[in-house]
């Protein structure tokens, strides 16, 4: 009677199988990583342009009266002013970083525009148009249509407020 020897390994073929197999997963994996960061970049920046665009609201809502019919606050270091029955007004925050703050050129990641009409009593709601785009570099505003060109991504919202009493 024969004894059968019993295989107690791989051969060479199934472990450079196993390892071409491994490998082809793994730089898949690797090849998806540029996407992934960039998704994770744009999440970031669309969290940080809602964060400002909030940001602008509270300012605006939050004006103090200067006199009997002007109201004024500040955001980035930029005045925020309309007077009742006012014209409307336009501001522009063409380098904002992601926490909402002026920055350099450089290191500029969001473009904000702010256009106020005015509420036309004391009594009656006025009304803006914030919108926001990223990043700074590439955002162009045409003014004629109110939107952004060149922008990876762009949020919009508009407000109501009261002027404070």
């Amino acid at each position: 009677m024969r004894r059968h020897s019993q295989r107690s390994g791989f051969s060479l073929v199934e472990v450079v199988m196993a390892i071409g197999i491994a490998s082809f997963a793994l730089l898949a994996i690797v090849g998806l990583l540029p996407v992934g960061m960039k998704s994770v970049q744009n999440a970031s920046e669309q969290a940080a342009a809602a964060n400002v665009a909030n940001s602008i609201a509270h300012a605006l809502r939050s004006a103090e009266k200067v006199n009997a019919t002007t109201f004024s606050n500040s955001f980035a270091s930029q005045p925020i002013v309309y007077t009742i029955a006012g014209t409307p007004s336009t501001i522009v925050w063409d380098t904002l970083d992601l926490n909402g703050s002026t920055t350099n050129t450089a290191s500029a990641r969001l473009k904000a525009r702010l256009v106020i009409t005015p509420p036309s009593t004391s009594n009656t709601n006025g009304t803006a148009l914030i919108s926001i785009a990223w990043p700074a570099q590439s955002p162009n505003l045409v003014w004629s249509e109110s939107r952004w060109t060149n922008a990876q991504g762009r949020l919009t919202t508009g407000v109501q407020f009261l002027p404070r009493p």
